[in-house]
């Protein structure tokens, strides 16, 4: 700390530093909080990178590829696997655009990754103009939906 002392009309400061104490205190606090900072830092770092690296799980993912529809009838569906894990596709539904819907398969198709799989859908009647969506979904709650409107 200075203080100022006056002698006339000029000023002389008394030149008194901090204590060596409060100097070596003042350090430590700073070395110390530079050590957190940089602790929380790395931690942080570390689990960005390990939840990207290699100890991902498997995932389901299905995609309903396309239909099969001929003579004004929906008569399956091809469902791929997206995922890198095995699916079993337990139920299939045939939405109207009023909102009505089906049930039109319950079974187990099991699907491994990368592979396409035809669910019969027992014949369901389309009219020309209207929008429908297909919803299929797997044993563990993964679900894919599939809209189109049926033209002649």
């Amino acid at each position: 700390m200075y203080k100022v002392k006056r002698h006339g009309g000029s000023m002389k400061f008394n030149k008194r530093g901090v204590s060596p104490v409060i100097a070596v205190l003042l350090l430590i606090v700073i070395a110390v909080a530079a050590a957190v900072l940089t602790y929380l830092w790395v931690l942080g770092y570390i689990g960005t990178v390990q939840s990207t690296g290699g100890t991902e799980q498997l995932q389901e993912k299905i995609k309903i590829e396309g239909t099969d529809i001929s003579g004004g009838y929906l008569r399956g569906i091809y469902v791929r696997n997206i995922g890198d894990a095995t699916v079993r596709v337990n139920a299939v539904y045939f939405i109207r655009e009023n909102g009505d819907s089906d049930q039109i398969y319950s079974g187990t198709a099991t699907i491994s990754p990368g592979r396409v799989v035809y669910i019969d859908t027992y014949d369901r009647y389309l009219t020309s103009g209207d929008t429908y969506t297909i919803k299929a979904t797997t044993e563990t709650g993964v679900e894919a939906t599939y809209v189109f409107t049926y033209r002649t």
